[in-house]
């Protein structure tokens, strides 16, 4: 069994070759339409003046990104260095703080009250002294040893004494009261201010320190940026020389509202420039009517022959069957049918063009010892089938069971005999009949009096 439709020859392998250069450009050189080329052969040539000096250019805001991203990274690591030695005299200055603040407390102000009550008793010893010398010279002066001058000088002397003792009292009170109090606040102030300075300065190395790895991103970006921008330049740099990469035959493109192709002529930017089909293998592609779409499998045979070469024979296997219609086709024609795609098989020297018009035989199945007529001597009605059957000159209409079909051919399991003559077209005899009021299906049956229509339903 088979289905025969009509179909294209397609190349299995086919590049479009836009204007990938991303902007307007020249043609400087092209090959011919229609030429032969082969693999690594040059396709065509875009005038690349201007892009090759933005090539150059992004080259060089590479370079700097490279350098300034390099700059950045040093300079962190630096400030690392930096900021670690910066904390440690930080920590040293803090710690030396509490140690001043501690050794005053603990043993500097002691001292100065202990040397304070020294100072006083060494005075008051002093005065006492100076009061006992006094006073002899007070008795020596009473019996008229001692002139008043001496007397005078060891009253001034007393006085003096007296005076001194009053003054390191006076030391030590300032001392205890005033300034033992402004040198503790003096010192705790300086234990606040370098423990405030190191939170400070680990606050401020932290904030710096993610300020540098920020830049290093932000450099990175910039640096991915260029690169990518250096990627695409060379890309449209390279993509102004277009070469074969197999051997096919080269199509200019028949589009309108698009500039002309050919030597001298500007492209547009994604404007298509070449159709280049591979040569060398082919598909054939084949339009299957939707009532014949679930006998087409994956694997099945076809052969195939094209309008262009009657002599020629391709044979192939279907590798690609739709799973949806083809809507542009349906649009067109109203019909359903799926597209399915061939593997050409054949090998041959054949001047093959993509787009050649193709008759295509798919072998659906294989059937032996079947009896089987054209599939337009076969008529339904009702989910029954029926053929004209001529005996003795005349037809008669007969039902049938059926097999198997394709577009031109039906199995008959059972109902007609090897040998027997049918009409050809069961559907329009049928039509001619009902016309005549005559359809078997129609009329009476001489023996019963039922249709033939009639007695079916009876039967289901």
């Amino acid at each position: 069994m088979s289905i025969l439709q009509s179909g294209e020859l397609l190349a299995k392998q086919s590049r479009d070759i836009q204007n990938e250069a991303f902007r307007d450009a020249k043609i400087t050189s092209i090959v011919d339409d229609g030429a032969f080329v082969t693999n690594g052969q040059l396709l065509f040539e875009l005038e690349s003046a201007q892009l090759q000096e933005r090539y150059l250019d992004q080259q060089s805001d590479v370079a700097e990104a490279e350098a300034n991203l390099k700059l950045a990274i040093e300079n962190l690591e630096i400030a690392k260095l930096k900021n670690a030695t910066d904390l440690e005299t930080a920590k040293m200055k803090a710690e030396l703080a509490r140690m001043d603040l501690r050794k005053y407390e603990d043993v500097e102000y002691q001292q100065q009250v202990d040397k304070a009550q020294s100072d006083i008793y060494l005075a008051e010893q002093e005065l006492k002294k100076a009061r006992n010398e006094l006073a002899g010279t007070q008795e020596l002066y009473d019996k008229g040893y001692s002139n008043r001058t001496e007397l005078e000088a060891d009253l001034l002397g007393v006085e003096r004494k007296e005076i001194e003792v009053k003054n390191k009292k006076a030391d030590l009170e300032i001392l205890k009261n005033y300034t033992h109090i402004k040198r503790k606040m003096e010192l705790e102030n300086a234990v606040s201010n370098a423990v405030s300075a190191l939170e400070r300065m680990k606050k401020s190395q932290a904030a710096d320190i993610q300020s540098k790895i920020a830049g290093i991103e932000s450099k990175k970006t910039r640096l991915e940026i260029e690169r990518n921008q250096l990627a695409t330049k060379e890309k449209e740099f390279a993509n102004t020389k277009v070469y074969a990469d197999f051997d096919g035959q080269v199509f200019y493109p028949k589009e309108r509202h698009r500039p002309k192709i050919e030597k001298g002529a500007t492209v547009q930017m994604r404007q298509k420039i070449l159709s280049y089909p591979d040569l060398s293998a082919w598909n054939l592609k084949v339009g299957v009517p939707e009532a014949m779409i679930d006998k087409v499998s994956v694997g099945q045979h076809a052969v195939a022959t094209l309008d262009a070469l009657p002599g020629l024979v391709l044979e192939g296997n279907i590798e690609k069957v739709s799973a949806v219609p083809d809507s542009q086709n349906w649009f067109n024609s109203g019909v359903k049918t799926y597209t399915i795609m061939v593997d050409v098989t054949t090998e041959t020297e054949a001047q093959l063009k993509p787009g050649m018009s193709a008759t295509v035989e798919i072998i659906t199945d294989e059937l032996k010892n079947v009896l089987y007529v054209p599939i337009q001597a076969v008529v339904s009605r009702d989910g029954k089938h029926y053929v004209y059957v001529v005996k003795r000159g005349r037809k008669e209409l007969r039902e049938v069971e059926i097999g198997k079909f394709n577009t031109h051919s039906i199995e008959i399991v059972s109902g007609l005999e090897l040998d027997e003559e049918l009409l050809l077209y069961a559907e329009v005899e049928l039509e001619a009949d009902a016309q005549m009021k005559k359809s078997p299906l129609d009329a009476e049956d001489e023996n019963g009096g039922e249709t033939v229509e009639k007695k079916a339903k009876e039967e289901q």
